[in-house]
């Protein structure tokens, strides 16, 4: 099966503007993202420290926050870029002609940037004999699968086919994940990179901030693509203080793994069947997945539907009494209950 069979549109969580305007509702609880709904305390930035161009030494420090946070293993270079959006772009660049194959259902942004770059993408169920690389998304989105496992040994089969495996890591737990970092250790090979998302778990999707993790020689002709200044001061700053919270961080995994256990207490109550999901979102199956997105916005909440997998529905973290209790009121109203 390629790509080309799927649908083309490319959806995206986040356009609550969208949903405002669709439901005529200003008040719309947005949990159509996996971002945390709660933001690292960013300290005041002065126009004169955003006058300047970013230096090196401002994009060293981040790095080197970035390097202890995500445990990068000294054998493994690493850089940054305006998101992880922006750098999964890039990748293809780096790899040779031939078949990506791209496990589905995840995130739609993977095929496009692939086709770009004149590879043909390959979304078959299983690896096929003529694919040369491979992209995984770890944890997946929207369904959070996460078999570590089975990612070993995929890099193993890409390596014997001397291709290229990208590991999207952008809801990866953080820095005390257990799997995550036995994965950059054991996959620290010269044909696997890694990325990982600042803004989702620190709750700053808007400051575009993620990474890249790989060998020295793939790292650097990423960097090549990127160019100078693609980061830059605000985020070098904020990336280098929150990234080296430790404190905050271990915090904030509490609370995510907390706020993640309430939803899944909450959706079960109403019968929606969990398949999975992450700290940050939880992913459902359900027979009229569209009706019930459609019933939650006219309610004022918005969640992730999926035009190309019309079972399945994904909800962020509400993240306040508030925004739980509209969404147990909204799902209360599906199932006619007063």
């Amino acid at each position: 099966m390629t790509w080309k069979s799927l649908s083309s549109h490319r959806e995206h969580g986040g356009d609550i503007d969208v949903a405002r305007q669709r439901f005529g509702r200003a008040d719309m609880i947005d949990l159509s993202t996996g971002i945390s709904p709660r933001s690292y305390p960013v300290p005041t930035l002065t126009a004169k420290r955003l006058q300047a161009l970013p230096t090196e030494s401002d994009l060293a420090a981040c790095l080197d926050a970035a390097r202890r946070h995500y445990r990068v293993p000294n054998g493994l270079a690493l850089c940054a870029g305006p998101g992880t959006q922006a750098l999964l772009q890039l990748v293809p660049l780096l790899a040779s002609d031939g078949t990506v194959w791209i496990e589905q259902p995840t995130y739609n942004e993977h095929a496009p940037a692939w086709l770009a770059n004149g590879h043909d993408v390959s979304v078959a169920p299983t690896l096929p004999t003529d694919a040369h690389h491979a992209v995984v998304v770890l944890p997946n989105n929207p369904t959070g699968r996460a078999d570590y496992v089975a990612v070993e040994a995929l890099a193993a089969e890409i390596g014997r086919r001397q291709g290229l495996l990208l590991i999207d890591g952008a809801f990866a737990g953080g820095d005390t994940d257990a799997d995550d970092v036995r994965l950059l250790e054991k996959l620290a090979q010269p044909h696997v990179l890694h990325l990982r998302s600042f803004g989702k778990f620190f709750g700053m999707a808007g400051l575009r901030l993620g990474f890249a993790i790989g060998p020295q020689e793939q790292i650097s002709s990423l960097m090549e693509r990127i160019g100078p200044w693609a980061v830059g001061t605000a985020a070098l700053d904020i990336g280098k203080l929150a990234l080296g919270d430790e404190a905050w961080v271990k915090d904030h995994q509490n609370w995510l793994s907390q706020q993640a256990d309430h939803l899944s207490d909450l959706l079960a109550r109403h019968e929606l069947k969990v398949i999975g999901g992450t700290s940050l979102f939880r992913c459902v199956r359900c027979d009229h997945a569209a009706a019930l997105q459609e019933h939650l916005g006219k309610n004022g909440v918005w969640v992730r539907a999926f035009s190309a997998y019309p079972d399945l529905l994904r909800f962020g973290l509400p993240g306040s009494a508030v925004a739980f209790s509209s969404l147990d009121q909204a799902l209360a109203k599906w199932h006619g209950k007063p």
